[in-house]
């Protein structure tokens, strides 16, 4: 008898957890591979093998505050790792003046995102200053692939998107601080997830809790070198302000670049490209009603741009080995079709090698992505359903 009241009782405190925590118990019906490592206020830190999945809730300030508690210990090592010994220490690079050119830009920021590393630096115990540098690390890099397919090129109709970020061979030392960093704001705004390094600001690989997918490529091969450091396009703003293409598409044509860049974005029914320099902006019109591959080059014949010389970055090559495994796999795009293709290394007609440092498969339809770190995690699902809190439609 006291064994059956016992029993009785744990699982009214399970049911009562449950109800009480509504997204964690969507989360761990959506991810049975999901363990929970920790928790503080709202958020949760999950582990699906090495990858980390981080789920925060609350004001910016204070998803900031759960970030700096939770991953603490990570977010100092990896300050040492990168700012302290490979920028200062092996690339003789002045403190001072990261601090200065990372403050600058963070206060830019919108105050919301201002709020995130206000947040971090509360329970972190890393200084403001310290963490502006740190956040800054993971940008864009030359050498990153996009590709989209749906319609006729897709099993079902619907958008995969595949994405590689790749990075110089000198970053391969910090693979194993990027995660899986979901924002629930309760302002009013979209969930997001971004698959992202720890404490990082800018979101180039993300997904709202619309479905809309959006990757980000360097574009400096056509759209020159040239930076403004008093724009701030903060990519991430478009995920949690906007639930169409429509919208986001209105955002992108109000907004300036501070660096060329080319944003690839999706639904579950389309994707599109937007080639943005910082003195223009096209969009790149797919070669193929269903089918969009995008690299670091524009190819909008309205820019009237002659052949790029010596093909950097190999960007031609991928984006035409991208096109060739499109028609080869017509019809039958899924996500472990997708993964097949992002893992094809360039010398076999792909657009992947040793400079590839994360790679992601999406489905939005499903609000489903796949994370991919060479040398330090395989193929990993993380559902976004169960994650994401609010899911509401504007």
């Amino acid at each position: 008898m006291a064994k059956a009241g016992a029993v009785r009782q744990l699982a009214l405190i399970i049911l009562a957890l449950f109800f009480i925590f509504p997204c964690m118990a969507q989360a761990l019906e959506g991810n049975s591979s999901l363990v929970l490592l920790s928790q503080y206020e709202d958020a949760k830190l999950y582990k699906i093998d090495n990858l980390l999945v981080l789920q925060l809730s609350g004001s910016y300030r204070e998803m900031g505050r759960q970030e700096g508690h939770l991953l603490k210990d990570l977010i100092h090592d990896y300050y040492n790792d990168s700012v302290v010994n490979y920028f200062i220490r092996e690339n003789n690079m002045s403190y001072e003046r990261l601090a200065l050119d990372s403050l600058e830009r963070f206060n830019h920021y919108p105050k919301r995102f201002r709020d995130i590393i206000s947040g971090i630096s509360d329970t972190s115990g890393l200084s403001l200053a310290n963490l502006t540098i740190l956040s800054r690390v993971p940008y864009i890099a030359p050498g990153c692939s996009a590709v989209f397919a749906w319609r006729d090129y897709s099993r079902d109709g619907s958008t995969v998107a595949g994405r590689n970020l790749d990075f110089y061979s000198s970053m391969e030392d910090f693979i194993n601080y990027t995660i899986v960093c979901i924002y629930n704001p309760t302002d009013g705004s979209h969930s997001v997830a971004s698959v992202c390094r720890l404490t990082q600001l800018e979101i180039h690989t993300g997904m709202n809790d619309q479905g809309i997918f959006l990757e980000a490529n360097d574009g400096s091969s056509s759209g020159g070198s040239i930076f403004f450091p008093n724009r701030i396009t903060y990519l991430g703003s478009f995920l949690f302000d906007y639930s169409t293409l429509d919208q986001l598409d209105a955002a992108v044509h109000s907004s300036k670049i501070d660096w060329a860049t080319l944003l690839n974005v999706a639904d579950e029914k389309e994707a599109r490209s937007y080639e943005w320099a910082t003195f223009d902006l096209k969009r790149a019109i797919p070669m193929r009603n269903g089918f969009l591959a995008s690299t670091n080059h524009f190819v909008n014949p309205e820019w009237g741009l002659a052949q790029l010389q010596g093909d950097p970055d190999n960007t031609t090559l991928r984006r035409n080995n991208l096109l060739d495994m499109g028609e080869r796999h017509r019809g039958k795009f899924d996500a472990r079709v997708m993964m097949s293709v992002l893992d094809m290394d360039i010398e076999n007609g792909g657009p992947s090698g040793d400079f590839t440092r994360l790679k992601v498969v999406a489905i939005p339809k499903e609000k489903v992505i796949w994370v991919k770190i060479p040398k330090y995690q395989n193929w990993t699902e993380v559902d976004l359903k169960g994650l994401f809190c609010n899911q509401q439609s504007t």
